[in-house]
């Protein structure tokens, strides 16, 4: 495996379990939430969170839609670029629209 690809999963990685214990979740439970069955979930995830292995792009929309992310923030290797997509969320359309005019004023 390349440098960048190992470098990605590590961010990846990092920001899964970051979002996992901030929503103070545990392995197993994030797992069996995006439908893993019980027995192997923690295994699963915890594999995901060490760069082990790469979860598909459906299992990563899942595990957004779990942790309430945006997908985008577990792949994105600038970590001021990924606070901006975790407030971009956070936000109602019309806010989010106000926020991309205002960036384009730039």
């Amino acid at each position: 495996m390349s440098k960048p690809s190992q470098t990605l999963l590590s961010i990846f990685g990092q920001r899964l379990r970051a979002q996992r214990q901030a929503l103070g979740l545990s392995q197993e439970a994030l797992g069996v939430a995006i439908g893993i069955d019980e027995s192997c979930s923690r295994t699963r995830i915890s594999r995901y969170e060490t760069g082990a292995s790469e979860p598909a792009m459906d299992i990563s929309r899942l595990l957004a839609k779990v942790l309430d992310v945006p997908v985008g923030y577990f792949y994105c290797d600038d970590d001021l670029e990924a606070e901006a997509l975790l407030i971009i969320h956070a936000v109602n359309k019309d806010q989010k629209r106000r926020i991309v005019e205002t960036l384009r004023g730039c």
